[in-house]
């Protein structure tokens, strides 16, 4: 549940200076001052008070140690979560709202868990303790204890519904030991832990795990959440996307190691660089003449303290000016690490290593050429086998003719029947474990009456940051409607690049753009010189390449008197030239393909040609036939 913040803050207006006078006595400040609304701050030493109202954001702030305490934080301080602190808000100024769907459970489907945690925790609690976590968090954050001794992290969502627990044991974890699982029997939902319990109009602490959930709440900052499964898992932006919308501040405080310096860098650009904050905590402590690494918020408590804990969230910095680092602090470029897509074939891949992310791929050809199946194959097909998601604007086949298109090249030739030389048949149920394996991962552009560049960037943008998509393809750039005027289509198509470069440096993802060539007096082979439009288009791409469908007299050859060639046969179906490889240098090569009509498939050995894809667990102990023998029938040939 979402509450209007100018509700909210109106009823704050409402309550105004009574709120100080209700929390000065409840906490029993020190020294407060009525005419000035100022005392002792509650959380640090202090002789001189530094606690002051402030009337415009109607909360107390402290001047020493950067506390801020509201109406709501008083609410919640006594156990209510946030829904129930607003509502106790709402009735005591009078304004008017339904809190009618708090603790509804609204999934039909869902199997929802039981809450389980015995009466007495005292495993967990001595464990925790060792850890500087104390009973009142423990309560705080409704953690409990199994008849088995774990821990029972208890996942609320923002109505107040148990939706998912989770259990770690309650002791030190060794090598091989499980770390965490979620209720057996029961559905799974990447919520944030503690998230019923955090408010809006505060900054916001995301962790890594429950623990550091719990010591910066321990610390004293309350309005913190952790991540549900690790850091590689990001399904939860998309999940609690209009729960995150709500804080103008988020501040990311991940592990000091691999997984959570990657999971920093991945979540901060989808969640906004604008109001996204890092932290620079202490990475290592001399105990005993011995040099000790922290790696986590729990580690800092445990050898810093409290107070070391706030410090870092408080201390927490602004995101670099977009654009504008010192080259020294670059990171160094490792080609054989740093993330990005194979492209499926061998000799192309030997020639880029992989389509890194962050760049700009043009790929051109004349109609008919097999651009799409190019498309379907190397940036969709691809990019889904390994794990990444795919965003599709495709202007020229029809959402039916792309599904068909792929699911012939997911299926591949062991599961395609070809009757009549023309139809192919896949099995229903094969269908459905490749739809089961695909579903939720490509987006397809569906809006057919407005396809302006402006209107294709903010779809995309918002399935970068939402959606955790990696892979765009635009197919082509024909079809995009630059907003323009055709006086000033070429500056518009270099703004556009220009657009699509900076999209995919600043999202750290990858963007295939087809763009077709210019008009040909005859059929041949093409030069990037070729494509139509502003040069800017491959001045600016990462990558150049275009697709040659090679005709029937450059299969023949030209004979010469001899019995041989002037000109030699060509055994390829299609020609792939990479023109440009800004990134290892290797271009102006020629890679052929061999075209097989069943699968959709292009190869150029049997391997690609098999390839299986990760919806089909089967093993096949025979290998597929090559479809150049000549018995075959010309069909199962690919000519």
């Amino acid at each position: 549940m979402i509450i209007p913040k100018e509700l909210i803050n109106e009823a704050k207006n409402i309550l105004g200076e009574k709120a100080a006078i209700i929390i000065a006595e409840e906490l029993n400040l020190k020294d407060f001052d009525e005419k000035n609304l100022k005392a002792i701050c509650n959380w640090h030493e202090e002789n001189t008070p530094s606690l002051v109202w402030n009337n415009k954001n109607n909360c107390f702030h402290c001047f020493g140690c950067s506390k801020n305490y509201g109406i709501i934080d008083h609410y919640m301080s006594k156990g209510l979560t946030y829904l129930e602190a607003v509502e106790k808000l709402f009735n005591e100024t009078g304004i008017n709202y339904k809190f009618g769907e708090r603790s509804v459970k609204t999934k039909r489907e869902y199997k929802y868990p039981k809450y389980e945690s015995n009466p007495n925790k005292n495993k967990v609690e001595k464990y925790l303790a060792q850890r500087c976590i104390s009973k009142e968090t423990l309560d705080y954050c409704d953690i409990g204890e199994d008849d088995n001794g774990n821990i029972v992290f208890n996942y609320y969502d923002s109505n107040d519904v148990l939706t998912m627990v989770k259990y770690r044991p309650s002791r030190k974890l060794k090598k091989g030991d499980t770390k965490s699982w979620c209720q057996k029997n029961a559905d799974t939902t990447p919520l944030l832990f503690n998230m019923n319990k955090v408010d809006p109009s505060q900054p916001l602490l995301i962790c890594e795990g429950e623990i550091d959930c719990l010591a910066a709440i321990e610390s004293g900052f309350k309005n913190s959440v952790s991540v549900p499964f690790g850091a590689s898992d990001k399904t939860w932006i998309e999940e609690n996307w209009d729960f995150l919308e709500q804080f103008n501040k988020i501040i990311i405080w991940s592990d000091n190691d691999e997984p959570g310096i990657k999971m920093k860098r991945d979540v901060i650009p989808r969640l906004g660089e604008w109001k996204c904050y890092e932290v620079a905590p202490p990475t290592k402590i001399e105990k005993n003449g011995k040099i000790i690494e922290i790696n986590d918020i729990n580690e800092v408590l445990y050898f810093f303290g409290k107070e070391k804990v706030l410090e870092v969230i408080n201390n927490a910095r602004e995101m670099p000016i977009t654009n504008i680092i010192d080259l020294a602090n670059v990171q160094d470029f490792d080609l054989q690490n740093s993330e990005g897509i194979y492209s499926g074939f061998k000799i192309l891949d030997n020639w880029i290593y992989k389509f890194f992310f962050g760049c700009l791929n043009i790929i051109t050809g004349i109609n008919g050429s097999g651009k799409s199946v190019l498309v379907n194959q190397m940036c969709i097909a691809a990019p889904l086998n390994q794990g990444y998601n795919v965003f599709v604007f495709s202007g020229e086949l029809t959402k039916p003719q792309l599904k068909n298109w792929l699911e012939l090249n997911f299926a591949g030739r062991r599961h395609i029947k070809v009757e009549d030389n023309h139809i192919r048949k896949i099995k229903p149920e094969i269908r459905q474990k490749m739809r089961d394996w695909y579903r939720g991962r490509i987006f397809v552009y569906d809006n057919d009456k407005d396809h302006t560049a402006t209107t294709i960037l903010s779809k995309m943008e918002e399935l970068a940051r939402k959606k955790g998509v990696k892979v765009f393809v635009i197919d082509n750039l024909m079809m995009v409607d630059l907003e323009c005027g055709i006086d000033g289509l070429w500056q518009k198509q270099k703004e556009f690049i220009i657009k699509l470069v900076n999209f995919a440096n600043k999202f750290n993802v990858l963007i295939h753009l087809v763009a077709h060539p210019r008009k040909l007096e005859a059929i041949r082979r093409l030069t990037k010189l070729d494509i139509s439009g502003s040069g800017d288009i491959t001045n600016l791409a990462h990558y150049v390449m275009a697709i040659h469908r090679v005709t029937p007299k450059e299969k023949e050859g030209i004979p010469d008197n001899k019995g041989g060639y002037k000109v030699e046969p060509v055994k390829y179906d299609c020609i792939l030239d990479l023109f440009k490889n800004r990134i290892t240098g290797t271009q102006d090569k020629e890679m052929g393909l061999y075209f097989d009509l069943p699968s959709y498939r292009f190869w150029t050995n049997l391997d690609e040609l098999d390839i299986q894809y990760k919806w089909d667990k089967e093993k096949y102990n025979e290998k597929l036939p090559d479809p150049r023998d000549t018995n075959k029938p010309e069909f199962m040939r690919g000519d």
